[in-house]
């Protein structure tokens, strides 16, 4: 632990996660972990969080009601009974996603029906818990709402989330509409709305996220090195995998790896599988990546940037299977880019394509030497005591 202030209980802050009805751990769980940062230092802390699949309640912490957006801004009788099924087959994953305002638009965060109801949410949420600060988690109906209130706006910001990266002005009628209504200015893309924080957090590395705006704070993962556990002295055995709505769909990677890796034991976390033991096969909806990755030897993953992060500072190398997704491409890019795993092309992932690529880095002593280099200048910005020393 740092020797950081802690406030005085006197500043709110009030975090709102983007929501989504596809399984995408990313916001939900950076929350937390900026939530449990903030309490912990004595910073009054709530949540304005959608109760979808990514959402658990945390400990100690109030929530306000968000709505569910529903994806392409379908009717939700629609929505509920065939995304589920869209998503397990892989159907929903298969769209090639070139810029951030298409996953917003895909979620159904920039359908104007949408944005009408969860700016009006957390406009309340704003009113009635009045805090100093709303921290943006990629939620775009909490930027345009601490606007309207006129509260300090902070944001969590990627490189290839920026709008110079990558943009779709074609996809900003309807939240151009909802501008105008609150007498706010008009944007070229919905990625603008990110350079309107106060100030912008980058959970990564200038090596690794070039972003060249005054106000962007480089924190590397959130974890402080105190809360990331001691490299295990068990041998590294397990093979863990994690690929949320990723191009593959969860019913391939689980025979996929099936095939592949009969001689190790492999840990699936997915929402989509059933829960329970298949031999050497171990699925559930969610693991404790700590205790995982810190005995793993591979990590296989779909390019998050929580998931390429994790397993970068557990010293893990990676198989990253991005797909067709623009920033799972540029997190893959920069795990390989390092020596630090090898990327497969959705196109060839199959169990001989895995094993093939988890061959090569077991026997490379370079790459897993990369993946620890990586991994502990990700633990030197300072994590989620950079955001406190900011909000106190």
């Amino acid at each position: 632990m740092t020797n950081l202030p802690v406030g005085t209980g006197l500043m709110r802050v009030l975090i709102v996660p983007m929501a989504a009805m596809a399984e995408t751990s990313g916001p939900f769980s950076r929350c937390r972990l900026i939530s449990q940062g903030l309490k912990v230092a004595e910073v009054e802390v709530a949540t304005c969080a959608a109760n979808d699949v990514n959402y658990k309640a945390i400990d100690g912490i109030k929530n306000y009601a968000l709505d569910v957006p529903m994806p392409l801004g379908m009717p939700k009788f629609i929505a509920s009974k065939t995304f589920p099924i869209a998503t397990k087959l892989g159907i929903t994953s298969r769209k090639t996603v070139n810029s951030f305002d298409q996953v917003l638009l895909f979620t159904g965060n920039l359908d104007y029906k949408y944005l009408k109801k969860s700016v009006n949410s957390i406009t309340n949420a704003i009113r009635e818990y009045k805090p100093d600060i709303v921290y943006s988690e990629f939620n775009i109906s909490a930027i345009i709402a601490a606007k309207k209130e006129k509260v300090k706006l902070y944001s969590t910001v990627s490189y290839p989330t920026q709008h110079e990266y990558a943009n779709n002005p074609r996809l900003s009628k309807g939240l151009n509409r909802i501008l105008a209504e609150l007498d706010l200015p008009q944007v070229e893309s919905a990625l603008q709305l990110f350079d309107w924080a106060d100030k912008s957090f980058c959970l990564s590395i200038n090596e690794l996220e070039n972003i060249n705006k005054p106000n962007v704070y480089y924190c590397g993962t959130l974890k402080r090195k105190s809360e990331i556990l001691e490299s295990s002295n068990a041998t590294r055995n397990k093979i863990v995998i994690y690929m949320g709505n990723g191009t593959i769909s969860a019913n391939d990677i689980f025979k996929i790896s099936k095939e592949a890796f009969s001689d190790y034991e492999v840990y699936i976390a997915s929402a989509s599988l059933k829960e329970g033991d298949y031999g050497n096969i171990h699925v559930a909806p969610r693991w404790n990546f700590d205790e995982l990755l810190n005995e793993a030897i591979v990590f296989i993953n779909h390019g998050g940037q929580n998931s390429v992060v994790d397993g970068l500072i557990y010293g893990v190398p990676q198989i990253v299977i991005p797909g067709k997704v623009f920033e799972r491409k540029f997190n893959a890019s920069l795990v390989e880019d390092h020596n630090a795993g090898i990327v497969v092309s959705y196109k060839d992932c199959s169990a001989h394509a895995l094993r093939s690529a988890f061959d090569k880095i077991i026997g490379s002593d370079d790459m897993i030497a990369n993946a620890k280099k990586l991994g502990d200048k990700l633990t030197e910005p300072g994590g989620i005591d950079v955001i406190i020393k900011e909000c106190i």
